[in-house]
């Protein structure tokens, strides 16, 4: 008999999934290409390892017992986790194993990012970097889960756990349309803000981080009028009425166009650094480790 402490089989694992999902055996069966004798081995030897009964089986197909609804999503997790190795593994030997994995932060990952792997693949032309641009917290939690090596930030997130490196010092600017009434002006005034509609980076971004703070310690909280994901959909939501707060990186182009303005707000420190962040300890890829000592080595902050 078998002992509750032996691993389920995975081919009878992925017979009773495909079966709960296509609702017949004879419809796992063709999924798995096997035949129908098969699949219901599959099955029957799960069911016998497990010591239960997943299946009511009547005319019309298969029922789930209250088993197998228990063990259903525990099932599909199994079978895509071990996917996920198989493709680790295939990736591995196919030399794929030099894939950068990388998470940046909107501004960086949109403006500074590209330009920085364009200069660096030359260097080993082997490193495939993937990269995935969220907000500054989601860069950290994709380090502290391993799904990134490397990550860029922009916000006030504490980096206790992680080493970092500034490659950047950016400015943070009240940005509005040539038709606002502040076009004209050379500076704004913090309390002024408050009279002009605001258009926000959404909560957790790095520019939103740094301008509540930097504002609220001159008696300043803003309250937005629409959020906006990314500073693309920021710049692009302004009219007349309406302003933003946004780095000067992604509105460079606007400003030499002359299709935007940007002003400095009096008084208020709206500078902020740009880090590479990587955590202290773990093991990291030689393609990690390459990039982050060609960034240590390359780019200087501006």
């Amino acid at each position: 008999m078998p002992s509750s402490a032996d691993p389920l089989p995975g081919p009878g694992l992925a017979a009773f999934v495909a079966a709960v999902e296509t609702g017949t055996v004879h419809g796992a069966a063709e999924a798995l290409e096997l035949t129908q004798s098969a699949a219901t081995k599959r099955i029957q030897t799960l069911e016998r390892r497990a010591g239960v009964t997943l299946f009511d089986r009547h005319p019309g197909g298969l029922r789930l017992t209250e088993a197998g609804r228990a063990l259903y999503p525990e099932a599909r997790q199994a079978l895509v986790a071990l996917r996920h190795a198989e493709e680790a593994l295939a990736s591995h030997r196919s030399g794929a194993g030099r894939q950068l994995r990388i998470a940046a932060s909107q501004t960086i990952g949109e403006v500074l990012l590209p330009g920085w792997l364009m200069r660096f693949r030359p260097t080993d032309e082997t490193i495939r970097p993937l990269v995935d641009v969220v907000n500054s917290p989601a860069v950290l939690d994709a380090l502290r889960e391993h799904r990134a090596e490397i990550g860029f930030v922009e916000g006030l997130d504490p980096l206790d756990e992680f080493e970092h490196h500034t490659l950047h010092r950016d400015e943070i600017r009240a940005v509005v349309t040539p038709d606002h009434p502040w076009a004209r002006r050379r500076s704004v005034r913090p309390a002024a803000l408050l009279d002009h509609g605001y258009i926000a980076r959404e909560r957790g971004s790095g520019v939103r981080a740094v301008t509540a703070a930097a504002l609220e310690r001159v008696g300043v909280r803003l309250t937005p009028q629409l959020e906006m994901a990314s500073s693309f959909g920021a710049k692009h939501a302004l009219d007349r009425t309406t302003f933003a707060l946004l780095s000067t990186l992604v509105v460079a182009e606007e400003l030499e166009a002359g299709t935007l303005r940007a002003l400095p707000v009096d008084g208020v420190d709206l500078t902020r650094e740009l880090r590479a962040v990587r955590l202290r300890r773990g093991a990291r890829s030689p393609a990690a480790k390459a990039f982050w000592r060609w960034l240590a080595e390359q780019i200087e902050p501006a």
